[in-house]
Formats: structure tokens, C-alpha cells, sequence
């Protein structure tokens, strides 16, 4: 006579690493829920930063265009080389840097060109008061357009853009012929 033995497995003697529905722990069955919804959560965090500091970007770079004597003047006051064009160059670039922000369109490139700004505004206009300590670098008011723009430089447009419209019907489908372009 043979014996047979049945074994039965309780959920304490399964391996952590068993992953299966049905015999996953909350917490694991929560972490694959938040893997497949995370690109588009991402995604969504970087079309609100588009938005708003895109938006606050076309605001500050019309305003300085629309006062372009008031703005050549404080440009004088900083010391600031040709103020007069300089005053032109800055209003462009936050203006048509923060549309194309906004858009997603060469979202890398514009990003990169607005950080670029909100470093020499604390090289200049912030400098006396900036770089004391960490909270007043943090205090001043590009601190937190500095932030948005590297954040939209590393991580591009996003899902949710034009970047990824033109990324998605290039021919191999991989980089957008925009600079800055592959946003995911």
C-alpha cells in the first residue's frame, strides 16, 4: 500500500515574491496598481507645471515687453549689458518660452532656455539677498519657476503634449525632430 500526503500551502508559507492575484499581499496588489497608472500620473503632474508656469512665464514676458522702457531701466539699474536688448531678449523668452511650455512643444529646449533666465535674475536681481542660506535662496520669487523648468527639463512634456503627438508619428516612432522633443 502506497501513502499519499497532501500538502497544503497557507498564505504565511507562500514567498513574499509570489505575486499572483489572488494570493498577493495589499500592499502588493497596490504597488502594480500605482506601476501601470504611474506614466500617466506623471504625465499629469507634468502638463499642470506646463500649465501653470507656462502660463505665469507668457504673463511676466508680455509685461515686461508691453513696459519695455520700464523694463530697459531696471536692466540699467542691474548693470546688465545692453539693457535695451537685453529687456527684448529676456520678454521674448519668457513669452514664446512659456507658450511653448505650456503647449508641450520642444518643451526640453524652452525649459532649459527659462532655466537659464531664472539663473541670471538671481545673478542679478537677486543676488544681494540670495545666496545667504538655503531658505533665502529658496525665499525668492524665481525660486520656484527655477524648480519647475529644471523639473520640465529632466522629465520633458510629458504623455499629455505635443512633444509626444509628433514623438509618436516620427518615422522610427523614438525622438521628436524638435530640440528637446522626447518627452515621456
Amino acid at each position: 500500500m502506497s501513502s499519499t500526503t497532501t500538502t497544503t500551502t497557507t498564505p504565511e508559507a507562500l514567498p513574499a515574491t509570489d505575486l499572483r492575484p489572488e494570493r498577493a499581499r495589499p500592499w502588493q496588489r497596490a504597488t502594480t496598481a500605482l506601476r501601470r497608472i504611474e506614466p500617466w500620473g506623471r504625465s499629469a503632474l507634468l502638463l499642470a507645471l506646463r500649465l501653470l508656469y507656462g502660463w505665469q512665464f507668457v504673463q511676466t514676458g508680455w509685461g515686461k515687453l508691453a513696459n519695455l522702457d520700464r523694463t530697459t531701466g531696471f536692466f540699467e539699474i542691474l548693470g546688465l549689458p545692453a539693457p535695451g536688448a537685453t529687456a527684448v531678449l529676456v520678454g521674448a523668452t519668457e513669452l514664446l518660452g512659456g507658450l511653448l511650455l505650456a503647449a508641450g512643444l520642444g518643451a526640453r529646449f524652452a525649459a532649459a532656455a527659462l532655466a537659464g533666465v531664472m539663473v541670471v535674475a538671481y545673478a542679478t536681481a537677486h543676488a544681494a539677498d540670495a545666496f545667504a542660506s538655503l531658505e533665502a535662496f529658496t525665499a525668492q520669487a524665481p525660486y520656484p519657476f527655477l524648480v519647475a523648468t529644471l523639473v520640465l527639463s529632466a522629465f520633458g512634456a510629458g504623455r499629455i503634449s505635443i512633444d509626444r503627438w509628433i514623438e509618436r508619428r516620427s518615422p522610427n516612432g523614438r525622438s521628436s525632430p524638435l530640440p528637446g522633443g522626447r518627452g515621456r
